[in-house]
C-alpha cells in the first residue's frame, strides 16, 4: 500500500469513528443532553457534516471497487496478428520462484504478483538464504537474473521486481584461532593458543517471520 493510499484510509477511519461516536453520543448513554447541546454549535457541526461527508465518499469508494475491480488472473504480453499472447500471474510466480532456487542457496519463500490486464506487472519475491550470505551482492545478483528472466516472460510489461531477504535456515559461524609462538621466559614450553586471539563472527539475519505459503 502506497503512502497516499494509507493516508486516505487513515483519514476516513478517523473520520467514520468521530461521526459514529458524536451520533451515538446524542442516542445513548449519560451525555445526550451534552452531546445534542454540541449540535447548535457552528462550527461543531460542520466538522460533523465533514466528517459524514468523508465517511460516505469511503464507502461509496469501497462499494464500487468491490463490484467493479476483478482481481487479474491473467497478463497480456503481446499482439499477434489480430490476437493476443498472455501470461498466468501463477506462470509469472513460477517463473520468479525458478529463478531465486537455481543456484541452490536461496528459496523463495513467497512470491507475490500484482499485474494489470494490460498494464504492468510488479513482483514482490520474499527470499530465503539457506545459509547466512551477503545480501548486498546476493541481492544484485538475483535481481539482475530475475529482470531478464521474467522478462522472457512478460516483456516489457515488468515494472518492479522487489526483494526481501528473511531469517536463513542456518547461521554461518566462522571460528579462527591463532597460536602464539614460545615464551621468552621458556624456550622449551609448548606454544599455548590464546583464546582472546580466537576470533568469531556471526551474521544475523535481515528479521521477518518465515511464511511457508507461496502466494501468487
Amino acid at each position: 500500500m502506497g503512502g497516499f493510499k494509507r493516508l486516505c484510509m487513515v483519514v476516513y477511519v478517523l473520520a467514520s469513528l468521530f461521526a459514529l461516536g458524536a451520533l451515538a453520543l446524542t442516542w445513548y448513554g449519560p451525555w445526550t443532553a451534552g452531546a445534542s447541546a454540541l449540535l447548535t454549535i457552528d462550527a461543531y457541526s460542520m466538522a460533523l457534516l465533514a466528517c459524514m461527508a468523508v465517511s460516505v465518499f469511503g464507502l461509496v469508494v469501497l462499494l464500487a471497487r468491490a463490484l467493479v475491480v476483478r482481481k487479474v488472473r491473467t497478463v497480456e504480453v503481446a499482439s499477434v496478428d489480430g490476437g493476443t499472447i498472455s501470461v498466468t500471474r501463477d506462470a509469472i510466480a513460477a517463473q520468479a520462484a525458478h529463478i531465486v532456487e537455481a543456484d541452490g542457496t536461496c528459496r523463495a519463500d513467497r512470491v507475490t504478483v500484482d499485474a494489470k490486464p494490460r498494464g504492468s506487472v510488479r513482483v514482490r519475491v520474499r527470499v530465503l538464504p539457506r545459509e547466512t550470505v551477503d545480501v548486498v551482492l546476493k541481492g544484485a545478483e538475483l535481481h539482475e537474473e530475475l529482470v531478464g528472466g521474467l522478462s522472457a516472460v512478460c516483456g516489457d510489461t515488468v515494472e518492479s521486481v522487489s526483494l526481501e531477504f528473511v531469517e536463513p535456515e542456518s547461521v554461518t559461524l566462522a571460528q579462527a584461532g591463532e597460536a602464539t609462538g614460545p615464551a621468552p621466559e621458556d624456550e622449551a614450553s609448548p606454544a599455548v593458543p590464546e583464546p582472546s586471539d580466537a576470533t568469531s563472527e556471526i551474521t544475523v539475519s535481515m528479521g521477518g517471520t518465515r511464511d511457508a505459503e507461496r502466494e501468487a
